[in-house]
């Protein structure tokens, strides 16, 4: 029984102790926790609202540069008024600084220390809100290369951020200058002109009225495609230069600009210009520079992403040209070569007949024949576009006239010269051209007539 009572006495004792020794342990680490909370807090050097900021001056080794938000909401300089300013960089400095946390604290500032981390001579940004200013000074890179030591103006230590983002600090002109290819969007533009290696290949024009592009009188017979023109367009107002190169280039040859590959100019409805000249790079034919007109500013881009300088006339048509819808027309007269045809057309019945022969197109396989038919020489694809020829309608080789239900009659024609098929409607030169799939093989209109009219009774 003493022996029992003896070591529950020692239980008690040691577990006494333990305890004693658990809230110890307890206490030591919540004042470690307390004091990591604390350093926590501390090292969270910004938090304010960044839609409030209405103001950030950065003072960079190559100059100060205040920017303010104006009435609109963008972006300017207000101490100067020699770029436009990049709205994408404001924005996310505005976002990062909003909510800055330093990965690591040195320790209070002082003399010695400051000029080690590079902090005696700071770059220096002052981001401004309704509260006033939050200035942040940025220093060296550290050693390792996966830190930049910074500083506020209203905490007394030195810190560390994230170099990736450390890196963004350190503005310059061309850090801040507006990367965007164009300055406008797509409804304040009035003429876009191309030009490929000095000749102009393309001038597209903006009609208020219509609210339509058009790409010159010597293509009114052809459909302007817009959505292709538009789309084109947007691309470029999307684009912005993957690197800043010189600015006020003076030596064209550097960059073989003074044998550019192609060159765009805009002017816009408010009587605006811009250009750009492309050339793209021998070393590296994936990427191209870019020769901004209003200030020879040199850039970088893709060239994948500048392929519109090689666009003319012919990418923004609907690239085919029509005779007459089938709807439309009661009757056909076509010569095709030696062979002529006459078809008397009723779709709405579904009735036809060709060279006097009847011929029914109320089963699907029928009408398909005889769609397949009329739209062999009526729906001609576009090969190309060329205005400056003027092409004969003479010994045609392909003539169809339509006879219309309303009453008149409106007429295709092909005129074959080498290998280009000029086509004709109303007697008048398209501007287009077609190849010779419709006029021998398997696609041709002969191909196509003798299928369907198999179908005659």
């Amino acid at each position: 029984m003493k022996k029992l009572i003896a070591a529950l006495a020692v239980l008690v004792v040691l577990a006494g102790g333990s305890v004693g020794a658990y809230m110890i342990v307890k206490d030591k680490k919540d004042e470690e926790k307390r004091q990591a909370s604390e350093q926590l807090d501390d090292n969270v050097l910004f938090s304010f609202d960044s839609e409030g900021i209405t103001k950030i001056e950065f003072n960079c080794a190559d100059g100060q540069y205040i920017t303010e938000k104006d009435d609109s909401g963008k972006w300017v300089l207000t101490n100067r008024d020699d770029f436009a300013i990049d709205q994408v960089y404001i924005q996310l400095i505005r976002t990062y600084t909003s909510n800055l946390t330093a990965e690591i604290c040195y320790g209070r500032a002082t003399d010695e220390n400051k000029a080690m981390y590079g902090l005696d001579e700071p770059e220096k940004i002052v981001v401004s809100d309704k509260n006033g200013d939050h200035t942040l000074y940025v220093g060296k890179k550290s050693p390792t290369g996966d830190y930049y030591y910074v500083m506020t103006a209203d905490k007394p230590n030195i810190y560390a951020i994230e170099a990736i983002y450390g890196s963004a600090l350190f503005a310059d002109r061309l850090t801040l200058k507006a990367k965007d290819l164009l300055p406008y969007d797509i409804n304040s533009m009035r003429y876009v002109t191309i030009k490929n290696k000095g000749e102009v290949t393309c001038e597209l024009s903006y009609d208020l009225g219509k609210k339509s592009w058009s790409i010159g009188d010597e293509y009114s017979m052809l459909t302007t495609n817009q959505t292709s023109i538009t789309a084109e367009l947007n691309n470029l107002i999307r684009l912005e230069a993957e690197e800043m190169l010189d600015e006020d280039l003076e030596d064209l040859k550097k960059y073989s600009f003074d044998d550019p590959d192609g060159e765009i100019i805009v002017e816009g409805l408010d009587d605006s210009k811009w250009s750009f000249k492309v050339k793209v790079m021998e070393e590296n034919p994936n990427y191209c520079y870019v020769l901004m007109g209003n200030d020879n500013q040199v850039e970088i881009y893709y060239t994948a992403d500048l392929d519109f300088i090689n666009m003319s006339a012919y990418d923004f048509i609907i690239q085919k040209v029509s005779g007459a819808d089938m709807f439309d027309v009661s009757g056909v007269d076509l010569t095709i070569g030696d062979t002529k045809i006459s078809a008397d057309i009723n779709v709405s019945d579904r009735e036809c007949s060709v060279d006097g022969k009847k011929i029914y197109i109320d089963s699907t396989e029928n009408y398909t024949d005889f769609q397949n038919f009329y739209d062999s020489f009526t729906v001609l694809p576009v090969s190309g576009v060329d205005t400056d020829v003027s092409p004969k309608l003479e010994d045609p080789l392909l003539s169809a006239v339509y006879h219309l239900t309303e009453g008149g009659e409106t007429k295709f024609d092909v005129v074959q010269d080498k290998d280009r098929y000029y086509i004709f409607k109303d007697g008048k030169y398209t501007g287009a051209y077609t190849d010779e799939a419709r006029f021998s093989g398997r696609t041709s209109v002969n191909e196509f007539y003798e299928k369907f009219v198999a179908h005659a009774e």
